[in-house]
């Protein structure tokens, strides 16, 4: 199996393209930088430079390609601008564009569409599915979105055999975004916030169940489809709390915050932020969302994908802030 993936010098790639090679697929990456590359994988990969937003530099990089992972994205929480939405656009939507008409010329198989359930907004559902209603307002989110209906679009109108997944936060030993450490640093501190009086339960994927639902797609999965990729359960925040105070060997007392007060802070630091052109710490959407429930039904993936998720979010928090404290992070 020849496989192109965009983006695999990232946390996922780190892991994922050496499970490709395990399995014995030959891989093609497409890298703006050859030399971190080439520190990562060695001579066990091709190397194509190129870039999303350039179509001439992708110009023969699906040659001979059976399937194309595509992971390159623009991240970030930035608010709603003329500017942003133009700067995400530029990477998630119009590179996303010309790396499909760079595989529809080549004729690949299969294609990947790594996205994020970050591109349905907030869901107030109890229960989220691929079916729920998206309400995305950040760029990131909206530009993700954009990006999936371009992937429909093209398989609705000229069959070409995109798929979308839709992990939740990918996290882990090794993270590059330290998903857990901003809490496991309050808790060191002997304390937590908990906003509301919600139980505010959510859910994040371990990296090696990501990739392994990543590999599975290799022969499973209907084109023109989307499947959301998480852990088996959801946990309350006030359990996330107090798994890190366990692990870290702390006793925390908790604090509930109004959400109401929560989201007017948010606001003014958004405020503020905003006039120095700054990317806000955290905005009133985070808040919001932290306080909704994000219950996910993963059961299509489950059928379809075959995705049997295998380390629980209590074993992912716990390896994690372990290794935060080997790390010296806390």
């Amino acid at each position: 199996m020849n496989v192109l993936v965009t983006g695999g010098t990232g946390y996922i790639g780190e892991h994922f393209i050496p499970r490709l090679l395990e399995n014995g697929c030959y891989i093609r990456l497409l890298v703006r930088n050859l030399e971190k590359a080439k520190k990562l994988f060695g001579e066990k990969c091709e190397y194509v430079k190129g870039d999303v937003t350039s179509r001439e530099s992708l110009c023969g990089c699906c040659e001979n390609i059976d399937i194309v992972f595509h992971m390159v994205a623009k991240t970030g929480n930035q608010l709603p601008s003329e500017k942003n939405f133009a700067d995400f656009r530029k990477v998630n939507v119009e590179g996303t564009e010309n790396i499909i008409n760079e595989c529809k010329r080549a004729g690949i198989k299969r294609f990947v569409y790594v996205s994020s359930t970050a591109a349905m907004g907030i869901v107030k559902e109890k229960v989220i599915s691929e079916k729920s209603q998206c309400s995305p307002y950040l760029p990131y989110q909206i530009t993700k979105y954009e990006a999936e209906q371009l992937v429909l679009r093209e398989y609705r109108n000229h069959g070409f055999p995109g798929i979308i997944i839709r992990p939740t936060k990918v996290y882990g030993v090794g993270e590059h975004e330290y998903s857990y450490l901003t809490l496991a640093r309050i808790c060191d501190k002997k304390i937590f916030l908990k906003i509301g009086k919600g139980m505010n339960y959510t859910s994040n994927i371990y990296i090696t169940d990501f990739v392994d639902g990543l590999l599975n797609l290799i022969s499973r999965g209907r084109e023109g489809e989307i499947y959301i990729l998480t852990s088996d359960e959801s946990i309350s925040f006030e359990d996330t709390g107090k798994i890190i105070a366990r692990t870290i060997g702390k006793s925390i007392k908790m604090f509930s915050v109004p959400e109401k007060l929560m989201i007017w802070a948010a606001a003014v630091e958004e405020y503020i932020f905003y006039m120095f052109q700054k990317k806000p710490i955290v905005t009133k959407k985070n808040i919001e969302a932290t306080a909704t429930n994000r219950i996910y039904d993963i059961s299509k993936a489950k059928k379809e994908l075959d995705f049997s998720p295998q380390v629980s979010l209590e074993d992912g928090i716990e390896r994690t802030v372990q290794w935060y404290m080997r790390e010296g992070l806390m």
